[in-house]
């Protein structure tokens, strides 16, 4: 049996089942419906088994059909891929990358420093999808992940992409000439504050703050509930409630006085924020340089 020709024709197969459509496969394989018809018999004839579903209107698998296009089609995909990173070898930058990440390192680490990244190579392709919750980077096909350095997993390559992260307790001057300010952490319990829900499930209202060198964990009422880290600032800036937001996403609202800082000195720091990849990955080329693009000064 010609192996190239089985190769071929299953091949052939592969993108029949997927499109459910003879002439649709033919023109993508730029054959005659009348010859493609033939080769997937042909092919069924060799294997003797029935691997499609003739109609007028419509082809689909048959069973034994189906079991073969989930077995095989990823390893065409696979062989594309693996066509696709030789470009790695022209030393040119080509191809997609994916990332997925929460809303604030997204607007503040990611897109500022890609954007000029990426103006300046033209034939690369990037996908950010904010997401606040946790996502497993490999099974959604993601290329890097972004999270806080105590939030990656052990078996991750992780590059730092920020300064440690402190927190910030922050009101605008007209919500605290209204309600005034807490003179101690236990007396959030009685103001409004607004926080971030990473899911339906689960809302960040148990705020972290340092006391005498120790963890002390807050409670805080849910007055107003975002899954937006920019809507929980913005509700700290029109003055309806308090917010515990990273510093530096706050920073310049503080500097213009939109924003003032409450009890400064139990402020947290957490980790920084890594981009993160698993260790077998292969890196592209554009992978490499995107990498190099985001790496923290001196890291």
């Amino acid at each position: 049996m010609n192996d190239n020709k089985q190769f071929n024709d299953l091949y052939a197969f592969v993108q029949v089942a997927k499109l459910g459509s003879f002439s649709k496969a033919a023109q993508a394989l730029n054959v005659q419906p009348s010859a493609l018809s033939h080769r997937i018999s042909d092919l069924e004839g060799r294997l003797k088994i029935k691997l499609l579903n003739r109609t007028t209107r419509a082809v689909s698998t048959t069973e034994a059909g189906q079991q073969l296009l989930e077995r095989i089609a990823p390893l065409f995909s696979g062989i594309q891929q693996e066509l696709g990173a030789l470009v790695d070898f022209t030393h040119e930058m080509r191809g997609k990358i994916r990332i997925n990440c929460p809303e604030r390192p997204a607007y503040e680490l990611i897109y500022p420093r890609l954007s000029g990244f990426f103006a300046d190579n033209p034939d690369m392709e990037l996908e950010i999808f904010i997401n606040n919750r946790y996502c497993d980077i490999v099974a959604e096909r993601f290329d890097f992940g972004v999270r806080s350095g105590k939030d990656v997993a052990g078996d991750m390559v992780a590059v730092p992409i920020s300064a440690p992260n402190q927190m910030a307790l922050v009101a605008s001057p007209v919500y605290l000439a209204r309600f005034g300010a807490p003179k101690a952490l236990k007396e959030l319990a009685k103001h409004r504050c607004a926080v971030i829900s990473f899911n339906p499930e689960y809302r960040l209202s148990e705020w972290e703050f340092m006391e005498n060198k120790q963890l002390v964990k807050i409670r805080v009422p849910e007055s107003l509930v975002f899954n937006s880290t920019l809507l929980v600032k913005q509700a700290a800036l029109d003055g309806l409630a308090v917010a515990w937001l990273p510093q530096s996403w706050v920073q310049a609202a503080l500097e213009a006085g939109k924003l003032v800082e409450i009890l400064p000195q139990t402020a947290i720091t957490y980790p920084p924020m890594y981009l993160y990849y698993p260790q077998n990955r292969h890196k592209t080329a554009a992978m490499a340089a995107l990498i190099a693009a985001l790496r923290v000064a001196g890291a």
